[in-house]
């Protein structure tokens, strides 16, 4: 027992050596709890639905309000100049991801309701997100029931002709897989970097970085640039794979998705080196890593709950989740064939999510060698 006992008091003498992995023990649970309890719900909130009203008439109009008196959608039927929404405007919409289905009221409808002829109504339906298309559909299917119970107390004149753009299959492969390749790509990007500064602390060759005549700024971006080849390499095979292996059909241009790629990386990148100038060792800054990325990136970015379905706090933590912008672009890409003019806004953040990141890791890693000089 003796002998037992000197091991036991030399292991929680390790263990209270590291604070920080210790710390991360006891805070990666009660993260996980917290986010987890707030992000995963099922319910549908403010769907985002476009109406192009041809008819102009007074049924159309209590038909286009029968929409908007639902919480569950939010409507709108003009563009941003003010003018009503053209056809090609609500496809372009629906392509951008900005509403997840089109409302499309056809011209004749007062006139066939005035004969006692069927209306049918048009939903056109973004497919990319299964779950979201079905209930958005259900939801829709009720309200025109209920509205044809208020015209004539039952019966079927207004009908429902559904399209589903994007993924007419329904095959949920095809929404979980782009965003698996979205979050995997930032984990292994992350993880590149955040091992490279923490490894030479260990080793103990960090202080020949610190000693040496290069600028900081000129360290950290020599760090960063061979990660991002081995970075789109890796991307590359993991697209490469989902293409081949589980037919993910890319409708778009490869250009425009590696391009918005090479954003995304290096704010992968530069989030990892700013977690190595932290981490004491490779397995705290591992840890941290994998909490920082995977569980945000999963969660709260729309990979498997849309960002509608979140409380206003974990939807603002959203924006600074650099997955939140690339699952919109390599879903819009490859699902959509969506082009370079669609994510100029998810571009931009994420280039000013690069430059943040980078600045921050180039400025800890400046005060670190300040202080050992």
């Amino acid at each position: 027992m003796g002998r037992i006992k000197a091991i036991i008091t030399k292991e929680f003498f390790h263990i209270l050596r590291d604070p920080r992995s210790l710390t991360l023990v006891f805070i990666i649970p009660l993260v996980m709890i917290f986010i987890l309890g707030y992000s995963i719900s099922y319910d549908l909130n403010r769907v985002a639905a476009a109406v192009v009203d041809l008819s102009q008439s007074r049924l159309s109009r209590q038909l286009v309000r029968a929409f908007a008196a639902n919480p569950v959608f939010a409507v709108r039927s003009r563009d941003g100049a003010g003018n009503r929404l053209s056809l090609a405007a609500a496809e372009d919409l629906l392509r951008r991801g900005e509403v997840r289905e089109v409302i499309i009221v056809p011209a004749d409808l007062a006139q066939r309701h005035a004969a006692g002829r069927p209306a049918e109504i048009g939903l056109v339906i973004d497919g990319s997100d299964v779950n979201v298309a079905n209930l958005a559909y259900q939801y829709s299917e009720r309200i025109l029931l209920d509205l044809n119970a208020a015209l004539m107390g039952g019966g079927r004149l207004l009908r429902l002709g559904t399209k589903v753009y994007f993924n007419p299959e329904a095959r949920s492969q095809f929404f979980f897989i782009p965003g698996l390749v979205a979050v995997i790509l930032l984990m292994i990007s992350a993880m590149l970097t955040s091992l490279s500064i923490a490894r030479e602390r260990e080793t103990g060759s960090i202080a020949l970085l610190f000693i040496s005549p290069l600028k900081s700024g000129e360290i950290i971006v020599g760090k960063t640039i061979p990660y991002i080849i081995v970075s789109l390499l890796d991307g590359a095979f993991i697209l490469l794979f989902a293409r081949f292996w589980f037919g993910i059909p890319i409708r778009g241009s490869l250009l425009v998705l590696l391009l918005f790629a090479l954003l995304y990386i290096v704010a992968g990148l530069a989030l990892g080196i700013l977690i190595s100038t932290t981490a004491p060792t490779q397995r705290t800054a591992m840890l941290a890593t994998m909490l920082i990325t995977m569980l945000p990136s999963f969660l709260l970015s729309g990979f498997i709950f849309p960002l509608d379905s979140l409380g206003w706090a974990l939807r603002a933590l959203s924006y600074v989740i650099p997955a939140t912008y690339f699952l919109r672009i390599i879903r819009g890409v490859v699902l959509k064939g969506a082009e370079l003019r669609h994510f100029l806004f998810e571009g931009g953040m994420l280039l000013a999510l690069s430059l943040l990141l980078l600045a921050a890791a180039t400025r800890k890693f400046a005060r670190q060698r300040k202080a050992v000089q």
